[in-house]
């Protein structure tokens, strides 16, 4: 059951999943919900400003485009700042770019930031949760090939062919073909 092509962004804020289908509409305003401000990717948490930022497509390709919030926004690994002058500055998106939205200038991932997931795959049958809690070596099964990891990095990514892991500490959310295995 190998992935289909098709650009969305898996979302995890505070242990909860959704994934947002961007090619149903071409632009996503993010943010926090408030008095005339309601986002199509609506997020709860008080380190996301009202209008955070956007995702866009122009001519077919997908960016993000910041709106240089107090908490910032962290994109593979790196603060996203402001364009000349203080202008916005888009951010191309490729597939498996991860960013996280309200950790400050550093890519903290706890339960007041949200992470997320800019991916040209999905996996049929949605998403499922595992308990991973306490656990210092993971093994993923990627349909017969088994990669192992000693002491996961919180929002490390594991893909195959047939399915994806998120392993996000206490809890790992696994898409199509793919289980794991704690030791």
């Amino acid at each position: 059951m190998p992935g289909k092509r098709c650009n969305n962004l898996t979302v995890i804020e505070n242990g909860k999943l959704d994934t947002y289908i961007l090619d149903d509409r071409r632009t996503w305003k993010v943010g926090r919900i408030s008095k005339g401000n309601i986002p199509e990717i609506a997020l709860s948490s008080l380190t996301v400003s009202r209008y955070h930022g956007e995702f866009r497509n122009i001519d077919g390709l997908w960016f993000y485009l910041d709106r240089n919030g107090k908490n910032g926004t962290v994109y593979n690994g790196r603060h996203i700042t402001a364009g000349i002058g203080g202008g916005i500055k888009p951010v191309m998106l490729g597939d498996g770019d991860i960013m996280i939205f309200g950790g400050g200038e550093k890519a903290v991932i706890d339960s007041r930031t949200v992470w997320v997931l800019f991916s040209e795959k999905l996996f049929d049958g949605g998403w499922r949760s595992e308990s991973t809690k306490d656990a210092e070596r993971i093994c993923f099964n990627l349909g017969g090939k088994s990669v192992d990891y000693n002491h996961p990095e919180i929002g490390m990514v594991v893909d195959g062919e047939d399915g994806r892991a998120v392993y996000m500490g206490s809890t790992t959310y696994l898409s199509g073909d793919i289980r794991i295995e704690m030791q």
